[in-house]
């Protein structure tokens, strides 16, 4: 994964598979964690936290092989033209973007097509859509269907497979 999207509703476990996939990458890859969350939730030891977004960038950038986390981006994305780069440039400086979202509408189309992998919780049927044209595979469609917890993990090259979290 370069570039890696969470996507679904309110209370299905977006957050709770974030806070997984930076413990993952910090004990596989011994990567530090920045996380720019407007919330300031926990996210462990190994994370830097901020609801700063003016002083979060300039440090991401100056930065080398981090795991970048950009939670709720309705609010701290918001489809700006110039966090663009963010999609397209970050893997230069060697890290790894999860963003997290309700919507990938929140992203321009370019920022979606920028995401090599997606793990999509329970999708309304229009969503679904987008991201199945997105990524070219059709299960992605099965996103409507899911329960709490439930998540599929979807790339360009593989078929999506469906995972259960266990409930924090």
């Amino acid at each position: 994964m370069i570039n890696g999207g969470i996507f679904g509703p309110k209370l299905s476990g977006k957050t709770t598979l974030a806070k997984k996939l930076s413990r993952d990458f910090f004990f596989r890859e011994g990567r530090t964690c920045l996380v720019l969350d407007p919330h300031l939730e926990e996210w462990g030891k190994h994370c830097h936290v901020t609801a700063d977004e003016e002083k979060f960038w300039p440090v991401v950038w100056s930065k080398q092989h981090c795991l970048i986390i950009v939670e709720e981006v309705a609010a701290t994305i918001r489809r700006e033209r110039e966090l663009v780069p963010v999609f397209t440039r970050m893997r230069h400086c060697h890290h790894k973007l999860v963003v997290i979202g309700h919507s990938g509408t929140d992203l321009l189309p370019v920022m979606r097509q920028q995401l090599d992998v997606i793990y999509l919780f329970r999708q309304p049927p229009s969503a679904a859509k987008i991201w199945a044209e997105n990524f070219c595979q059709e299960g992605l469609l099965a996103s409507t269907e899911l329960r709490q917890y439930e998540f599929l993990r979807g790339t360009a090259y593989e078929a999506p497979k469906k995972f259960i979290l266990p409930k924090p």
